[in-house]
Parts: C-alpha cells; sequence; structure tokens
C-alpha cells in the first residue's frame, strides 16, 4: 500500500484509499483515530467503517491519508490518517450517529466532493460527502 501511495503523489498529498487497503495487514493501533480512548481499538474502529460502508445510503468510504511522514516505513509503523470521506445521502449528523462507536468529532460537509483527495471517490447523482475525522 506504501508504494501505491508514493506512486500516487502521497509524499506531498492527501491519497485516498479504499477501507481494504487501509486495513489489510494493518496492525499499527496509531495509525487512525488520534487521541481516541485507550478502549477503543483498531479493530473497532474498521469494524464501524465497514458497517458505515454498507449502509444503504452510503456509496463508498474512503481513507485520507496524511502526506507520508517518513521516506522509509519501519515494519511496525503505517501510515497516519486523520478521517475519511463518505459518500453518502445521509446528512452529517446521520453519519455522526454511526460512527458513534469509533468516537468520531462532529462531521463535516455535506459538500459536492473532495477535490483536494488524490484518488478521490466519485460522487453518484443525489449524493454528496461528508468528512469524518477525530481529533
Amino acid at each position: 500500500m506504501i508504494d501505491h501511495v508514493r506512486e500516487r503523489g502521497g509524499a506531498r498529498a492527501q491519497v485516498a484509499v479504499t477501507l481494504e487497503q487501509f486495513f489489510d495487514g494493518n496492525d499499527c493501533e496509531w495509525c487512525i483515530a488520534p487521541n481516541r480512548p485507550d478502549d477503543l481499538t483498531l479493530e473497532t474502529v474498521r469494524t464501524v467503517l465497514f458497517e458505515l460502508r454498507d449502509h444503504p445510503e452510503v456509496d463508498d468510504v474512503r481513507v485520507e491519508l496524511d502526506v507520508l511522514e517518513f521516506a522509509e516505513f519501519p515494519d511496525d509503523e503505517w501510515p497516519y490518517a486523520s478521517g475519511v470521506a463518505v459518500i453518502t445521502t445521509l446528512q452529517p449528523e446521520e453519519v455522526d450517529a454511526l460512527t458513534a462507536a469509533a468516537d468520531t468529532e462532529p462531521s463535516g460537509g455535506p459538500a459536492a466532493g473532495a477535490e483536494w483527495l488524490v484518488d478521490a471517490p466519485a460522487v453518484p447523482d443525489g449524493h454528496h460527502y461528508v468528512g469524518v475525522w477525530w481529533d
């Protein structure tokens, strides 16, 4: 995944990756959801985001990676993400209710899209972007 993100310009821009790209093989507890409670595990965040993507009013959920912080990642490190892009017909408050178990902050949006993201998810007609993040 790191090579893919580098090829997409991740050393100088935020790159969006699928949930599978981000979570498969990832056991780095601190890689997403900064400042979350100690008892909120990476697996819980993963489960919440996959369940969100499966919601009938959600078209896609992509992890918004921060700019890559290392030239070479140590074996126990993973690219960092402070938020996710949700493509949905739901309003931000509804997304917040669906992500509460992951201790998210209030969502941003709705917006027409996420143009600043490399590989931003497509926004079908009738849908919009909602940004979910952690403080």
